[in-house]
């Protein structure tokens, strides 16, 4: 399920911390860590801490560490006082006219300093790092929880399409199959008229076991159940929990279809492949 986070949490000896989470469809956890020079000894625990928050889904983590701004120019002034007393010694010994400009002081060695950037210490940061992936992951949690309840909605109109459809089929089958038996036993008694009705009988009865689909409907309709508890977060791993009833779910409508080859029911078999479908697909939007 997709979601992003993001968090900034301000640390002690200045500066702050700026964490960003991204989630993406993946049928297990991954977890990818963008971490700065010098901090990879937090990414272990980076990971722990986005398992528990999250199972399933690829998750990118980035992490940016802003140090406590400091002046970026200095002007030394005792230095350049240094450099005017001494230019304009030099001037009366060497006898040489001029001004002395401010260009000229500005341009010499230690008048202007630029100080270097604050070292970043990890064991002074590991807290606020902690705090701010903490607070991000909590906020893609919220956005996946709210994206979970319009889930929960479509993944509930499936399974009840899925049951009406079911339940057509299982009305219209005994009525099919009728059909189907009697346009086979006129068929084998015009290949075969010496066949006595014994005989006859005997192969419709197998016949009508090959096409007997009341266990597929059963089966349909438990797995239906099942699909119902994993929506509503009653089982404990939903999403492949719907991954797996999914694949059994199109084994047996595959089934209907070949038992039942009649217009009557095709239909409703190709509509009932179509959600299946549409369930792997949001199966993998599921935690």
């Amino acid at each position: 399920m997709t979601g992003f986070g993001r968090a900034e949490v301000p640390v002690p000896s200045g500066g702050r911390v700026v964490v960003e989470v991204h989630t993406l469809n993946h049928r297990f956890l991954e977890v990818e860590c963008r971490l700065p020079e010098g901090f990879l000894s937090l990414e272990d625990p980076v990971r722990a801490m986005t398992a528990q928050q999250i199972r399933r889904g690829r998750v990118k983590i980035s992490l940016s560490l802003k140090a406590k701004k400091k002046p970026t120019v200095i002007f030394r002034t005792d230095v350049a006082r240094q450099y005017l007393a001494q230019i304009r010694t030099l001037q009366r010994r060497l006898k040489v006219p001029g001004h002395v400009t401010m260009d000229l002081l500005l341009g010499l060695p230690q008048v202007v300093a630029v100080p270097h950037t604050e070292e970043l210490v990890p064991s002074e940061w590991a807290i606020p790092v902690k705090k701010g992936v903490c607070a991000a992951l909590e906020h893609v949690v919220q956005m996946r929880r709210r994206e979970g309840k319009r889930l929960q909605k479509l993944l509930g109109g499936i399974v009840r399409s899925m049951g009406t459809l079911n339940a057509q089929v299982r009305r219209h089958a005994p009525v099919v199959q009728k059909e189907l038996v009697a346009r086979w036993q006129r068929r084998i008694q015009a290949v075969a008229s010496e066949a006595d009705s014994k005989t006859v009988a005997m192969q419709a009865a197998a016949f009508v076991q090959e096409t007997d689909v009341r266990e597929e409907l059963d089966r349909i309709d438990s797995h239906l159940v099942a699909l119902r508890r994993a929506a509503a977060g009653q089982s404990e791993n939903p999403g492949r929990t719907m991954d797996f009833l999914a694949q059994e779910l199109h084994r047996e409508v595959n089934t209907l279809g070949s038992k039942l080859r009649d217009g009557a029911i095709v239909q409703r078999i190709v509509e009932m492949k179509g959600l299946v479908e549409k369930l792997r697909e949001q199966a993998a939007n599921v935690e």
